[in-house]
C-alpha cells in the first residue's frame, strides 16, 4: 500500500484487506465483494497490466481514491490462472457469512491461494498433461519424490538412495519425467546438483521449513489418506516425510476431505527401464530440439488418443516403459487382438468418442467447485459404459473378455443424475433451474405454489386493467423493487384511492397495493424457497456421487487402459507396425526398421529401411563410419526408439523385430555448452560418457556420436578408442558408436565383440548420393568436402579444402616439419585477405570516433572478415 494512504483513516472494509494482505505479502489477494472479486493499491494496477482490466477507484476515507480493479466472482479460475502463469501467487479471500446475517462487516477469510500446482479449473489446464505438484525431501539417507496432480487425484511416491554423489543427477532425471509445475523442497537440503538444476529452471520452488518428527508426519498421512495407505509406506521413511509435507500444503486452506486423493502409488524405479533426462531429449520423445514443441515427437505419432485420460496415460507409458516380460506381452496380446479385429477397435473408437475428463471431472466435485453441468458431463461420459461392457465381454479373447470384466457398473450414476439434473443447466447453483420435475415432491409442490401465484398475478393485471380503465395498465418486476404498478402520468387521475404510491420516476409513477403485496411475497418467498432447495438436492447429489468416488476413478483409469490399448492398436495399423517378439537374451534383431516420425513427414515410400542385428557375444559394440547427412543419427536413434515402443507395450516400426528387455537406454548425442555451470562442450561430452560408463549394465542400450570430437584429432582419437576398448572389455554393453575416426575401424581385427558397419553412398561426376542403407563394412573417408558442397559453401573454399587435402593425404602429418609446411601452404592461400583486412583496421582512428561512426567501421570490418 502506498504511503499516501495511511491505515488509520481508510474504510473498516479497506482496513481489513489490509490486515489479510500483510499475511499474504507474497500473493495478489483477490477479496470478495458482492458478485465481484476485488483488488486494491498496488495489487490492483499490478493486476490491471496483467490482466489488461480498466483500472478504477474506490472511496477509502482519503481525498484520493484506492486503486481498484475487479473479475466477475462466476470467471474467477480463468483470471486466477492467468495471473499464476505470469509468476504470481494469488490469494481468494471469501465471504464466509451470508450477507442478511452479518452484522456490520461481512466476515470474511481465506479460501484458497492458487499457485502453478495448485490449479483445478479444468479450462486453464492442458487436458492431455498432468499437473504435477513436487514434494522432495533431501537428507544424508537420501532422497524422495512425491507428486500429486491434485485436479486428477494422482498421488506417486519414490525414493532415491545410494551414494549422494548421483543423488541429484538420478532426482533431476525424475524430475523431468513428473515435469511438475510446482516443487517443495525441504530448505535444509544439501544436494548442490539440485540447486543448480533448479537455478536453471523456470520452476516455481518452495523452500518448506518442515518438522521432522517422524511419528507426528506419520500421523498427519494416517489422518489423511487412512491405515491402509500408511501402511503402504510404513517402510519408506523418505517418502513418508516428503508426503507430508505435500499433504500440508495441498490441505492447507481445504478444511473438507479431499474424498478423490485416496491411493498412494509407490513407483520402484527399477521396475522401468530409465531414461535419463539427456536421452528423452535426444531422442525427441516428447520434446523436439527445434523448439521444444510435441510436434515431431515419438509422442505426436503414439498420441491419437479419443480421451484426455488415454493421453495422460501414453505419456506415462513413454516416461517409463516396463521391463517385465510378461506385462510387456499382455500389453501386446490386446494391442494384437485390436489390430486383428477391426470391427472392435472401431466399435470402442466411437464408444470412447463420448467420454470427457472424468479424472478431473471427479476432482472438480471432490472439490465442491462442480456446477450442475458438470454432472451431465459425467451422465454423457457413462452413457456408453454399458454397451461397451457388454462388447468386451462377449468377445472371445480373454485378454479383451477380462477388461470388459473389470469394467465397473455405473448405471445407478447414471440413472441418479439423469433422473436428477435438467439436460441444459445454468452455470450458477444457488439460483435455481438446476433439478428436474419429478425427482423432488416437496420442489415440484414448491414450484407448483409460485406457478399457481405467478398465474393468479397474471389475472390481477388483467382485473385491475379493467377495473382501472388504464389501457396501458401493466405489472413490473425490479430486482431491488420487487413488484410494482406502473402508470403513466397521464393516467394519474384514473388511480384507485387505495393505490399506494412506490416510486416516481421521470414519466410514469409505482404503485403497490394490499393484493399485490401478498402475491409477491408468494412469489418471491416461494422463489427463494426453491432456490434453497434446489442447491440442497444438489448438494445431496454431489454426495451420492462422491461416495462412488473410488468407482470412478477405476473406470476413468480402465477407460483410459483401454483407449491407450486401442490407440496403439490404431496407430500400429496405420503405419504398418509390427508386433515385436520379446527376448531376454541380450539379442536384438530387426528387419526393415524406420524411424516413426521422420517417416511420418516423408511421403510414401521414400523411408529407406534398415536392419540392425546385435547383441552376440561377438558382436556388441558396432562402429558406424559414413559421411554427415547419410543416416547414421537416423539409425541409431530409430533403433533406441523400436526399443522404447516394444517396452511400452506397442508395435513398432519395422518387417520383423526381436527385442531383448534393456533396462537402460543411453544416448550421447550433439555438441553444446553448458557455460553457466562452466562446463564446454568437451567437458559435458566426457561427462555424459562417464556417467554412461558407469551406469550402464550388460542389459543396457548404448548410442555414442562423435565421442571425441570436442578436443584435438589426437587427443579425440584416443579417447574415442580408449572407450570402445573399455566398453569392449569391462561393460559388455550393445553399443552403437558413429563416428569419423575412421582408424577405430582398426579395432574389429583387435576386439573379439566389435563390429564394422558404414553407410551406403554413391559418388558419380564428383557428386554424393546418399544411399542411407547400412552395411558390414567401414567407409574410407567421410566425404565432409562433398558435404560441405552440398551446403553451399563458396567454390573458392571447397576447392581450397581440396589442396589441403591431397596434402594431408601425402604428407606425414606427425612430422613437426611437414606440419609447419601445411601451416604454410595454408597461410599462402589466404594471407592476402589477411593482410587486408589488418591494413583496414590500422587505418581506423579508434580514439576520434563517435559511436554511430564506430559501429559503422565495425560493420565494414564484419563484412571483410566474412569475404576470407
Amino acid at each position: 500500500m502506498k504511503n499516501n494512504f495511511k491505515y488509520e483513516k481508510l474504510t473498516p472494509m479497506l482496513k481489513h484487506y489490509v490486515d489479510v494482505k500483510n499475511d499474504f505479502k507474497d500473493s495478489i489477494l483477490l477479496y470478495r465483494v458482492g458478485d465481484f472479486y476485488e483488488t486494491f493499491f498496488d495489487d490492483a494496477i499490478i493486476t490491471s497490466k496483467v490482466l489488461s482490466l480498466t483500472l478504477t477507484g474506490k472511496d477509502c476515507g482519503h481525498a484520493i481514491k484506492a486503486p481498484m480493479c475487479g473479475v466477475p466472482h462466476h470467471v474467477i479460475d480463468s483470471y486466477a490462472f492467468k495471473l499464476v502463469k505470469q509468476g504470481y501467487k494469488v490469494a481468494l479471500c471469501d465471504q464466509v457469512e451470508d450477507p442478511k446475517d452479518a452484522k456490520g462487516l461481512v466476515k470474511r477469510a481465506i479460501t484458497r491461494v492458487i499457485t502453478p500446482g495448485t490449479i483445478t479449473d479444468m479450462d486453464s489446464l492442458n487436458n492431455r498433461e498432468n499437473n504435477y505438484l513436487l514434494s522432495i525431501f533431501q537428507n544424508e539417507y537420501g532422497l524422495a519424490l512425491s507428486y500429486c496432480d491434485i485436479s486428477t487425484g494422482k498421488l506417486v511416491t519414490l525414493e532415491i538412495k545410494g551414494l549422494s554423489s548421483s543423488i541429484g543427477k538420478k532426482a533431476i532425471d525424475q524430475i523431468e519425467k513428473i515435469n511438475p509445475s510446482e516443487i517443495l523442497i525441504n530448505s535444509d537440503y544439501t544436494d548442490k546438483t539440485l540447486n543448480r538444476y533448479f537455478l536453471d529452471k523456470e520452476i516455481f520452488v518452495n523452500y518448506i521449513q518442515n518438522p521432522k518428527d517422524y511419528k507426528n508426519r506419520a500421523t498427519l498421512i494416517k489422518n489423511y489418506l487412512g491405515d491402509k495407505n500408511l501402511n503402504k509406506v510404513k517402510n519408506l521413511r523418505l517418502s513418508i516425510l516428503s508426503l507430508a509435507n505435500l499433504i500440508d500444503y495441498i490441505y492447507k486452506f481445504h478444511k473438507e476431505n479431499l474424498v478423490h486423493i485416496n491411493n498412494i502409488e509407490i513407483i520402484e524405479i527399477n521396475d522401468y527401464m530409465q531414461l535419463e533426462a539427456s536421452t528423452r531429449k535426444n531422442l525427441e520423445l516428447h520434446k523436439n530440439l527445434n523448439n521444444n514443441g510435441k510436434e515431431n515427437t515419438l509422442l505426436s505419432i503414439l498420441d491419437q488418443a479419443d480421451t484426455v485420460m488415454g493421453s495422460r496415460m501414453i505419456n506415462e507409458y513413454l516416461e517409463r516403459p516396463l521391463v517385465d516380460e510378461s506385462k510387456i506381452n499382455r500389453r501386446l496380446d490386446i494391442v494384437e487382438s485390436m489390430v486383428n479385429d477391426s470391427i472392435l477397435s472401431n466399435n470402442i473408437s466411437i464408444l470412447l468418442s463420448d467420454v470427457y475428463d472424468l479424472e478431473r471431472l471427479i476432482g472438480k466435485i471432490s472439490y465442491q467447485r462442480a456446477n450442475a453441468r458438470d454432472f451431465i458431463s459425467i451422465k454423457n461420459s457413462i452413457k456408453n459404459i454399458p454397451e461397451l461392457k457388454a462388447i468386451l465381454e462377449n468377445n472371445s479373447d480373454e485378454n479383451i473378455k477380462k477388461l470388459g470384466i473389470n469394467l465397473p457398473n455405473v448405471e445407478e450414476i447414471f440413472d441418479l443424475i439423469d433422473k436428477s439434473i435438467v439436460e441444459d443447466p445454468p452455470i450458477t447453483i444457488t439460483e435455481g433451474g438446476i433439478i428436474k420435475d419429478g425427482y423432488s415432491n416437496d420442489l415440484d409442490c414448491l414450484k407448483n405454489h409460485a406457478s399457481n401465484a405467478q398465474n393468479e398475478l397474471i389475472s390481477y393485471e388483467n382485473e385491475e386493467r379493467e377495473a382501472t380503465g388504464i389501457k396501458n395498465f401493466k405489472i413490473v418486476f425490479n430486482k431491488n423493487n420487487g413488484y410494482s404498478i406502473e402508470i403513466t402520468k397521464s393516467n394519474i387521475d384514473k388511480v384507485p384511492a387505495h393505490y399506494i404510491r412506490k416510486q416516481t420516476l421521470k414519466n410514469q409513477e409505482r404503485y403497490t397495493t394490499e393484493k399485490l403485496e401478498e402475491l409477491s411475497n408468494l412469489i418471491l418467498g416461494g422463489k427463494d424457497k426453491i432456490f434453497e432447495m434446489e442447491y440442497e438436492i444438489f448438494q445431496e447429489i454431489r454426495k451420492k456421487v462422491l461416495n462412488d468416488t473410488i468407482k470412478l476413478q477405476a473406470l476413468s483409469k480402465m477407460l483410459a487402459t483401454i483407449d491407450t490399448l486401442n490407440t496403439f492398436a490404431r496407430v500400429s495399423k496405420v503405419n504398418s507396425f509390427v508386433r515385436p517378439e520379446i527376448r531376454t537374451d541380450n539379442i536384438i534383431k530387426i528387419k526393415d526398421g524406420r524411424h516413426p516420425v521422420i517417416e511420418n513427414n516423408l511421403k510414401e515410400n521414400e523411408f529407406i529401411p534398415n536392419d540392425t542385428d546385435i547383441g552376440e557375444d561377438e558382436n556388441l559394440i558396432q562402429i558406424i563410419t559414413g559421411p554427415n547427412m547419410a543416416g547414421k543419427s537416423t539409425y541409431m536413434r530409430q533403433m533406441a526408439i523400436i526399443i522404447i515402443m516394444a517396452q511400452m507395450g506397442c508395435f513398432v516400426p519395422a518387417t520383423s523385430a526381436q527385442i531383448s528387455i534393456c533396462d537402460q537406454v543411453f544416448t550421447r548425442i550433439g555438441a553444446s555448452d553448458n557455460i553457466s555451470k562452466g562446463e564446454s562442450t568437451f567437458m559435458l561430452e566426457m561427462n555424459e560418457v562417464s556417467n554412461i560408463l558407469k551406469n550402464s549394465t550388460e542389459n543396457s542400450f548404448v548410442i555414442l556420436d562423435e565421442v571425441g570430437r570436442g578436443t584435438s584429432s589426437d587427443d579425440g582419437l584416443s579417447i574415442a578408442m580408449a572407450i570402445v576398448e573399455y566398453l569392449s572389455k569391462h561393460k559388455k554393453v550393445k553399443t552403437v558408436f558413429a563416428t569419423h575416426f575412421h582408424e577405430l575401424t582398426i579395432l574389429e581385427n583387435e576386439l573379439d565383440n566389435v563390429v564394422n558397419l558404414k553407410i551406403e553412398i554413391l559418388e558419380e561426376n564428383n557428386n554424393l548420393v546418399f544411399l542411407r542403407k547400412i552395411k558390414k563394412g567401414k567407409s574410407d573417408r567421410s566425404y565432409g568436402i562433398e558435404v560441405a558442397k552440398l551446403s553451399g559453401l563458396p567454390d573458392e573454399i571447397i576447392e581450397n579444402a581440396k589442396l589441403i587435402m591431397e596434402k594431408l593425404a601425402t604428407d606425414d602429418m606427425f612430422d613437426l616439419d611437414k606440419k609447419k609446411e601445411l601451416t604454410r601452404s595454408i597461410d599462402m592461400i589466404s594471407n592476402r585477405k589477411f593482410d587486408d583486412i589488418k591494413n583496414f583496421a590500422s587505418s581506423i582512428d579508434v580514439n576520434n570516433l563517435t559511436p554511430i561512426e564506430a559501429m559503422n567501421e565495425l560493420n565494414s570490418l564484419l563484412v571483410k572478415i566474412g569475404e576470407l
